[in-house]
């Protein structure tokens, strides 16, 4: 039951006439979520003590209190307002000499982002009073916030994952990544898990705004009907660790989405911050993964638009994987000439980085990844001053650089993310030099290859965000820090490898 304190204020006009408002406060209670709502320019109050909670607390051993708020829904602004709409104001008092916090007399929990507030104590605070303020608005506003509360002595109730994009090998705190999409599926990886499997989903949502993308409660009022979630182990990505992957479906085409990862920690659910992506126009890109030799494969790949819908995906991936097998196979023969076992030819790699490096290779220009033709408007890595781009390639109808594709998938005319040109400098790397494997120049190097780049771009009015989520290139699961080609700057620092000029791709398909 919520218990209600009330607090006469005494107010005294400017003829000494006392008037009584009554401000009531809610008490907390430990592990407890509630719901409430706000108008422009009021306040809510609410207490909570560990006291209460447990007697045995010593003020010299209180526990943290967890407090956090989270937006579910803001008023509507009016007609021609551009601005992002104002968060909720949180002040907090750990003195009973300040039950009313506010403007003037209270820490206000200057945290707040993007709908979620958050504020922990130390260990000398039993007890606190907080105030949950709407912002005042000017203009014809409609509609008032509402929000959810809780607090616990334990954890955040309100639980956020911050999704780290570079380093993929952490156990401690869930992330995912996004592998690709095609019109009607969005295909995600989890971070590496050990022993028990989580207990974890995807969840897409519509149209929420930007100023409450870190809140759960306002991400489920716009989460999107009846699409799918088919979540299975794998054991991809630059660690080859356990993970869970999630392919979503039943999606809209040439929609946007907002996608998160919910993960139970304890008692309460959490979640991922926000990935944000788009399913494509082009109905001739199809999402294969588990592919029993290409394992590095899970993106789109070109597909005939007419089977979009009808055609079956298990055979489609073993058509895909088997003729890549096939290509690997003289190179296979070739290594197996040399005496790993006892010949050395590098200080730092054998024949198993070699394999490892020429398998990613092949599969990556054996079986191309497919892209949306209008996925980043007029942006390449041709253009001119910008931090980043992605490297694409239009393939004309009967032009793909494996043959194989149009004879079998007939996919018409489709479009590329190239390869980053580091999975070619890696077999460099990796391999004996009596396989005579070697990179293209820059004349060739342009057309058939791409570099990793991060950044934020903006084309047209519209703002490109590049990185794992939104690659410049096909990295094939490596880890994009060993992707260090790509951050070069300037071609001219390629010198150090000595490169000398390859066969053309199309030679090394056929």
């Amino acid at each position: 039951m919520v218990i209600k304190y009330i607090f006469i204020v005494a107010i005294c006009c400017n003829y000494l006439n006392p008037i009584l408002a009554q401000t009531i406060t809610t008490q907390l209670k430990d592990n407890q979520i509630l719901t409430s709502s706000i108008s422009a320019g009021s306040y809510n109050y609410y207490y909570f003590s560990t006291t209460l909670t447990n007697q045995l607390f010593r003020k010299r051993d209180q526990p943290t209190i967890h407090l956090s708020i989270a937006a579910c829904t803001q008023p509507t602004s009016p007609p021609h307002f551009n601005d992002l709409v104002p968060s909720l104001e949180v002040y907090i008092s750990s003195s009973n000499r300040n039950t009313l916090p506010g403007p003037s007399d209270g820490n206000i929990a200057n945290n707040s982002l993007h709908g979620l507030v958050t504020w922990a104590s130390n260990d000398q605070t039993s007890e606190i009073w907080i105030a949950v303020g709407g912002p005042k608005l000017t203009g014809a506003w409609t509609g008032n916030w509402t929000y959810e509360i809780g607090v616990s002595t334990n954890q955040f109730m309100h639980l956020l994952y911050v999704n780290d994009q570079e380093i993929d090998n952490s156990y401690d705190a869930p992330y995912v990544t996004l592998d690709d999409t095609d019109r009607n599926h969005a295909l995600f990886l989890s971070n590496p898990f050990q022993g028990t499997q989580p207990n974890s989903t995807i969840l897409m949502a519509v149209k929420l705004p930007k100023e409450l993308s870190h809140s759960m409660c306002a991400a489920n009022l716009h989460k999107m009907v009846s699409y799918q979630v088919n979540t299975t182990i794998t054991y991809r990505g630059p660690t080859n660790a356990t993970r869970q992957q999630f392919l979503v479906s039943n999606l809209i085409q040439d929609t946007d989405y907002t996608a998160y990862m919910l993960q139970t920690r304890g008692s309460v659910v959490g979640m991922t911050t926000p990935i944000y992506l788009s399913t494509n126009v082009d109905a001739n890109c199809r999402i294969i993964y588990d592919l029993p030799f290409c394992d590095q494969v899970a993106y789109s790949v070109p597909v005939n638009p007419d089977a979009l819908l009808t055609a079956d995906i298990h055979d489609l991936v073993l058509q895909y994987d088997q003729q890549a097998q096939e290509k690997f196979e003289p190179f296979s023969v070739a290594l197996s000439q040399y005496n790993c076992e006892t010949t050395q030819y590098s200080l730092v790699r054998n024949c198993t980085d070699c394999y490892r490096d020429y398998k990613t290779w092949l599969c990556a220009v054996a079986i191309p990844r497919c892209t949306d033709s209008t996925a980043s408007a007029d942006l390449s890595q041709d253009t001119d001053d910008v931090p980043a781009a992605p490297a694409l390639h239009d393939v004309q109808v009967n032009a793909s650089r494996n043959p194989w594709i149009d004879k079998t998938m007939r996919p018409g005319g489709w479009t590329e993310l190239l390869p980053c040109i580091d999975l070619c400098y890696h077999v460099v790397q990796s391999c004996p030099p009596f396989l005579q494997f070697y990179c293209p120049e820059p004349d060739l190097r342009a057309v058939q290859y791409g570099y990793w780049q991060n950044g934020t771009t903006s084309i047209n009015g519209t703002t490109f965000h590049f990185g794992i989520n939104n690659p410049t290139c096909n990295r094939m699961g490596v880890n994009p820090g060993l992707l260090t080609i790509s951050g070069v700057s300037s071609f001219n620092h390629l010198f150090i490898l000595h490169i000398t000029p390859l066969v053309t791709l199309i030679m090394l398909l056929l």
